[in-house]
């Protein structure tokens, strides 16, 4: 299912608009400290164990982030700012954050509950199925067109062929 990002001025990450899935989120500047600064936030939040809302954005961001496609895909919605150079490495970096990290109060559940829910409802998932498998490509969808406007010519002649006689 297709997700769309927005960028967001405040942290309160993420909120969720009702009528189609978008996430807003606050810009994150990737570059070469941008790991180390998130890893230092990190240990202080676990330190101190009160509110974990960095360790949270960084657990939902290396949930978000797998492969090179998805930090392109954020870098096209202008929620991330890749100045390391190659995705990859932007991606190996995100995915690094939070490796083996217990977070006791992930402070965006309700949100990511939603998420599942709209994601693994019926009428979503079938409906990104039948784009990835039917109209994945523009020569698919022409002849879809061309099938359907086939099929009304035929009928209509059968209809004036039936009147006819």
């Amino acid at each position: 299912m297709a997700m769309e990002f927005q960028t967001s001025m405040f942290a309160s990450w993420p909120s969720w608009c009702r009528g189609k899935p978008t996430l807003k989120m606050p810009v994150l500047r990737i570059n070469n400290f941008t790991e180390l600064v998130l890893r230092n936030l990190i240990a202080y939040e676990q330190y101190f164990g009160h509110d974990t809302y960095v360790t949270s954005y960084a657990m939902a961001m290396g949930m978000l982030v797998n492969t090179e496609e998805d930090i392109a895909k954020l870098i096209k919605s202008k929620v991330l700012i890749n100045h390391i150079g190659s995705n990859e490495k932007a991606a190996n970096a995100m995915n690094s954050l939070c490796k083996e990290l217990p977070v006791l109060n992930f402070c965006y559940v309700d949100e990511w509950k939603q998420l599942d829910v709209r994601y693994n409802s019926y009428w979503p998932k079938n409906i990104a199925a039948l784009k990835r498998t039917y109209f994945s490509s523009p020569w698919s969808m022409i002849a879809l067109i061309a099938g359907v406007a086939l099929f009304a010519l035929t009928v209509v002649q059968t209809i004036y062929t039936v009147n006819a006689a």
